[in-house]
């Protein structure tokens, strides 16, 4: 029986769970990385500074409109303009270096070592920092639910996740895990969260109207860690990566099917390198999924087939780039990648992915 909150613990509201956990399933898919997603020239934005914090931990960038990125750098958070090439900082002195960030809704959220958070309106000067537990925090998440209120979901090395309201930064539910979670995506509809641990489970949850958090499913994706995840557009897909170098689809259409419809692996054969670390799905009609390795690489699969794939290395044959993390614009014009000293651009050909079964970033 797992340690859920008491009343004696402010009488937060308890998770359903589900024990029960389908084991690994065999499933493989062949990809073709003949893609052509991507020409080999890309905009190298330089000294534009995101230093990891934790070599597991890659979620450091992420797009809050148009061609803007948010990272870290240190004890601050800056907001880089990749049109006029500006990085501004937008907060300064802050008690903790970020591991994780998000943003969205108008707000941006960081977490960091000793459970410390901090949420922060971007139009205004109001903030608000929390403690999520005695760890250090491995993900941030801001969603929206089905009631249109917004969220906070913070992992904590402790084993537990909690959830606040924001702008009220009231705690609606604490999960009290088997295992530590490494990262959690909830749907675009609000309706789904899902959670990916340091035991390759995946845990999906049913997000009631009422705040409550009901576990529906579990499967095992790997005998390693799983490291990150997300959900598609429709909310019908969602993704999982893993310290072995595969990333598996599901699609909770299909009911009856617990195994992924595709696992894709990694061309890279140094164990240590190949762990995919961040991963997005293009919005909108795009149909596409990137995500990015330990070190260089970074890759874009076409979602309508999973067939295709365009394997795209950012650094020389003989030298490795660490990568800080990705994100698609809020456009879908651009994906960004995040280094230690840089941002990398690639510009994506909307017209040709609307037009076509195949499309490509240029």
């Amino acid at each position: 029986m797992f340690a859920y909150p008491t009343p004696a613990n402010r009488n937060y509201p308890f998770a359903h769970t589900k024990q029960t956990v389908s084991p690994i399933q065999l499933t493989s898919s062949s990809v073709n990385d003949d893609g052509t997603f991507v020409f080999t020239q890309y905009k190298t934005h330089k000294e534009v500074t995101t230093p990891i914090q934790h070599w597991q931990l890659r979620n450091l960038i992420r797009c809050s409109n148009g061609r803007t990125v948010i990272h870290p750098s240190d004890e601050a958070l800056y907001m880089f303009n990749a049109k006029t090439n500006e990085d501004i900082p937008i907060l300064t002195d802050l008690p903790f270096t970020p591991t994780t960030i998000d943003a969205g809704y108008g707000y941006v959220a960081m977490a960091g070592q000793r459970g410390m958070a901090m949420v922060k309106d971007t139009k205004s000067d109001w903030s608000a920092r929390f403690s999520a537990g005695p760890g250090m925090n491995n993900s941030i998440c801001l969603s929206k639910t089905i009631n249109n209120e917004i969220r906070v979901v913070v992992c904590n090395n402790d084993q537990t996740v909690c959830i606040l309201s924001v702008p009220q930064m009231e705690k609606k539910a604490t999960l009290k895990m088997p295992a530590a979670i490494n990262h959690t995506s909830v749907s675009p509809n609000g309706r789904m969260m899902l959670m990916v641990g340091d035991n390759g489970i995946v845990y999906l949850y049913k997000i009631t109207e009422s705040d409550d958090y009901q576990q529906i499913a579990s499967y095992k994706a790997s005998e390693e860690p799983a490291l990150s995840c997300a959900w598609n557009p429709s909310s019908e897909k969602y993704a999982v990566t893993s310290q072995d170098g595969n990333v598996s689809v599901w699609d909770i259409t299909q009911n009856a099917r617990t195994e992924p419809i595709c696992r894709i692996a990694s061309t890279e054969t140094r164990k240590t390198r190949k762990a995919p670390r961040c991963i997005q799905f293009s919005k909108g009609p795009l149909d596409l999924l990137a995500y990015s390795e330990h070190v260089s690489t970074v890759n874009i699969i076409d979602t309508r087939t999973f067939e295709t794939r365009q394997v795209i290395r950012l650094a020389p044959n003989d030298m490795d780039y660490h990568i800080t993390g990705l994100s698609f614009s809020s456009d879908n014009r651009s994906l960004f990648v995040g280094m230690e000293d840089s941002i990398v651009e690639l510009n994506v050909d909307i017209c040709s992915r609307r037009r076509f079964a195949t499309g490509c970033i240029v």
